[in-house]
């Protein structure tokens, strides 16, 4: 029986448990229980999983402390959505708690779980327990207990960790009333769960099983030290980022996922394949980025095309982590630059028109992301850092991307602000009421209270069928979200709208924007102005083309 954990089997637990997150993936996908495309939990968390190990693998013959720390630092920089950041914690946790150890005992390795959850509830202002924050509480405490007995190994504390947690799970839907609605458990958890799984399956010198139905999956590969470690030189590639504009609305978007995904995998890695209408985005690190291209464009016209080379970014991340900002910039580059500005405003959006929106607003960083695409912390660090300001407020427009927008501050400190917005016409708001001339707590003030004064209302159409806050909702439903929540659904793309702004206009609304996305036609939303300027013509209405995919109708009200 294995007696300590050392960095080599480490190596081997994180590799498992980030192979049987990724091949699961699509699974812990089907868990949300909201019907609308998003940053699915198991694509986040494979994606910031993915990071961790990319690290990893410069450190495959180190010590225990030195393997831990670098898949911790993977996970903080490449952490997508709120389930991706509450794992990197978990891991940032538990690093810490192995550090300056080449191996650890059974009772540090379970002391070890403790610590990383204490770090993930710290990270969060408002934890919510029957969430993946529940299961690995239980799971931790579970650990603990195993560690008392004499006879404890790493096996059995594992064992005991990978038992209580999938009981945890089961559990989460008493603790959350809309996973019992929706008759499922939460999708964080199970995340964890499969990573649990792939740790315990290489404490026992398993393998995961592959699971090859899982939909448009294909076979993942578990790289043994050897492989992962290769010559000793770590190639990072190339960051791909681009849109493929198909020749006509896809049929079936699932099918053309997988086409895409099938035909771009052998090409690198962290691919990330998502459909809607006839768009394909696409994300992926590559080592010959142009080969990527030239596949993808059999498939329809390329556009929105970005690639970062990752070796330089990481390079100067390392610096920044490890204090040295300063050589982070080259001399010439620095001069060149001149003296920097007193503040500069970066944010999260997608759609031609909103970009020109923030960008009309003085928003100088863009972070193509949101609903389908959370950037990760590493991306928003980017993003600053190519301001030269003494001072970078960010805007991130989501709900789930505040947590990764608030680790980027971590790694940036104090000349980062973040402005908790939660939806496009917040941040709007938010980047109307900055003011260039104002003291920085002035401007803080001032944003946050631009938040407050505006209401946010929002129209898609579910994917998949859901019992979802009291509602029966059917795939193809139109839905008017306001703030978040679904207020009313319809089968009619104008009625529901007209729907939407029936309970978001009141006697003292003053100002409605109204921004419509790339599948309706200035035709359309001009109709549906025409017939709500004269039902609410108390109101003063705005038009604009903002290009947004996903979301039909996006309204500003004020």
């Amino acid at each position: 029986m294995m007696q300590v954990l050392n960095g080599s089997l480490f190596v081997q637990m994180v590799l498992q448990g980030h192979a049987g997150l990724e091949q699961n993936k699509d699974r812990v996908n089907a868990l949300n229980v909201f019907p609308v495309p998003d940053g699915d939990t198991g694509t986040n968390m494979s994606l910031s999983m993915t990071s961790g190990v990319n690290e990893l693998k410069r450190y495959i013959n180190e010590p225990l402390y030195r393997v831990a720390e670098a898949v911790s630092t993977g996970l903080l920089m490449g952490a997508r959505g709120n389930s991706g950041v509450i794992l990197s914690q978990l891991f940032r946790g538990f690093a810490k708690g192995v550090a300056k150890k080449d191996e650890v005992d059974p009772k540090t390795f379970a002391d070890a779980f403790q610590n990383g959850v204490t770090t993930a509830y710290s990270a969060v202002v408002k934890p919510v327990e029957g969430t993946i924050l529940t299961v690995s509480k239980d799971a931790a405490q579970a650990a603990q207990t195993a560690a008392k007995d004499k006879n404890a190994t790493i096996r059995s504390v594992m064992e005991a960790v990978l038992q209580e947690a999938e009981r945890s799970l089961e559990r989460t839907p008493e603790l959350l009333p809309v996973l019992r609605q929706a008759g499922v458990v939460d999708s964080g958890g199970q995340g964890l769960v499969y990573i649990y799984k792939g740790w315990l399956a290489a404490i026992k010198g398993e393998s995961v099983s592959v699971d090859t139905t899982a939909a448009g999956q294909a076979p993942v590969k578990v790289m043994t030290p050897a492989a992962a470690h290769g010559d000793g030189e770590t190639e990072y590639g190339y960051c791909t980022e681009f849109i493929i504009r198909l020749p006509e609305a896809a049929d079936d978007e699932k099918a053309t996922e997988v086409a895409v995904r099938d035909a771009l995998m052998p090409l690198g890695d962290s691919l990330l394949v998502v459909a809607a209408d006839d768009i394909v985005k696409i994300h992926i690190h590559a080592l010959a980025p142009g080969n990527v291209l030239n596949k993808a464009q059999e498939f329809g016209e390329l556009t929105r095309i970005k690639i970062d080379n990752m070796t330089e970014q990481h390079h100067d991340l390392k610096l920044m982590d490890s204090g040295d900002v300063a050589e982070a910039t080259t001399g010439s580059e620095a001069e060149s630059e001149g003296p920097k500005k007193p503040y500069a405003i970066v944010t999260v959006t997608v759609g031609v028109g909103l970009t020109e929106v923030f960008k009309s607003l003085g928003a100088e960083g863009i972070i193509e992301g949101g609903q389908t695409m959370n950037p990760s912390t590493e991306d928003i660090v980017n993003s600053v850092k190519a301001l030269h300001a003494e001072h970078v407020f960010i805007l991130p427009n989501n709900s789930n991307i505040i947590m990764a927008a608030e680790q980027a501050k971590t790694v940036l400190g104090d000349t980062v602000t973040v402005i908790p917005t939660k939806t496009i016409p917040q941040g709007i708001a938010a980047a109307i009421s900055f003011d260039a001339a104002a003291a920085l707590e002035e401007n803080v003030e001032s944003m946050r209270g631009g938040i407050s004064r505006v209401k946010s209302g929002q129209i898609t159409q579910a994917v998949r069928d859901s019992n979802f806050q009291d509602l029966e909702i059917k795939e193809g439903d139109f839905m008017g979200m306001q703030e978040g929540k679904v207020v009313t659904l319809g089968k009619e793309l104008d009625l529901t709208a007209v729907s939407l702004l029936e309970k978001m206009i009141d006697d003292e609304s003053e100002v409605v924007t109204v921004f419509y996305g790339e599948d309706v036609t200035q035709e359309q939303a001009q109709k549906l102005l025409e017939e709500v300027q004269n039902q609410f013509d108390h109101c003063e209405f705005e038009l604009h083309y903002g290009g947004q995919p996903l979301y039909s109708y996006i309204f500003s009200v004020e």
